[in-house]
């Protein structure tokens, strides 16, 4: 492989615009050459944005029979799945946007796809490379607040992402391209709650739909029960009146949180029924991280393992799958296991 990373973008919306192409532009001996988008308009947006000069392809095939290393897949999510089968066919590194695909099924293929193809598969599940999230399992791990007991995260939204985050972009509010509230911030939120409290072995939920006009639910409230006897409350919604977001980590020796503080710093808690008045410490996050792009990089480039491999993505999307399956049945669901 040649010193600079030839990669192509697959997708020139919002996300492209606002993560992936300056992250990658910020990432030293990356070159991207080519940009693929249904819509000319929004490749030539991306283009000139950041003074690209790349090669716009008018067909996905066209863009992969490039002479590219890599390529990035930052379409709405229906689309991840064959787009990233595609790529590894065509004998490219991919950098696909969360959340990884629909179903585990799909996930399973595209982790088998990448193996034979023997290609990076990395996944955009973002919070994995912020700093303040790094620290709150290493602080659970040091035995900071002991025994977890119980993890509560809350992420509500006055509006949906098609009128507040990328305007005009229905397919977050459409089943015909995997979207929803679950998929959208879920595979996030509920993949750090693992992440701090261990495997998940089932889930109940209850899931609405709020908003008129749209057949996908935006608003959930999943009770988890952790493999360690730990459980979890993760609350989302696109309807509330106000833009809140918190965590909550509660141990036998204390508690973490986040969110309550107006510079949105970690809260180390420790009280007692001897102690009234509470003990409040701030730890420390790490001063900075790799950006998912610069992982994506050195992983290509076999400096280090992606933090964010497709066997991560997939047991992400498998608490989505299980909150979204309880949701409908309203029932207990045996969260998936992989090998």
């Amino acid at each position: 492989m040649a010193t600079t990373l030839s990669v192509g973008i697959i997708g020139c919306g919002k996300i492209a615009h606002a993560d992936h192409v300056p992250n990658l532009l910020n990432v030293k001996g990356v070159s991207i050459d080519a940009l693929h988008d249904v819509s000319p308009k929004q490749m030539n947006l991306l283009n000139n944005a950041f003074d690209l000069n790349a090669t716009c392809y008018k067909t996905l095939d066209a863009l992969l029979s490039a002479s590219l290393d890599a390529v990035v897949i930052c379409t709405p999510n229906s689309f991840h799945y064959p787009q990233t089968m595609s790529a590894l066919k065509a004998g490219l590194h991919v950098l696909c946007d969360k959340p990884m695909a629909a179903t585990t099924a799909e996930c399973t293929r595209m982790i088998a796809a990448a193996r034979k193809a023997d290609k990076i598969l990395h996944i955009n599940q973002t919070l994995h490379y912020w700093p303040v999230f790094i620290a709150l399992p290493k602080l659970v791990a040091a035995g900071k607040i002991g025994k977890v007991q119980h993890i509560r995260c809350l992420r509500f939204h006055s509006t949906s992402p098609d009128v507040g985050w990328s305007p005009g972009a229905k397919w977050f509010v459409s089943s015909a391209y995997d979207g929803g509230i679950v998929l959208d911030i879920g595979v996030h939120m509920a993949d750090v709650m693992k992440w701090i409290g261990g495997p998940v072995t089932e889930v109940f939920a209850i899931t609405d739909t709020r908003a008129p006009k749209i057949d996908v639910a935006d608003n959930t409230r999943a009770l988890m029960r952790f493999e360690n006897g730990a459980t979890g409350v993760l609350e989302l919604s696109w309807t509330a009146a106000s833009n809140s977001g918190l965590l909550e980590v509660y141990g036998e020796k204390g508690t973490l949180r986040m969110g309550f503080a107006p510079d949105g710093q970690i809260e180390l808690i420790k009280q007692t029924c001897r102690s009234p008045e509470p003990s409040i410490s701030h730890p420390k996050p790490p001063k900075s991280s790799p950006t998912s792009q610069q992982a994506f990089v050195d992983a290509v480039h076999g400096k280090a393992p992606s933090r964010t491999p497709g066997e991560l993505g997939r047991e992400a999307v498998a608490l989505c799958e299980a909150i979204l399956k309880s949701g409908e049945q309203r029932r207990y669901v045996k969260v998936k296991r992989f090998e």
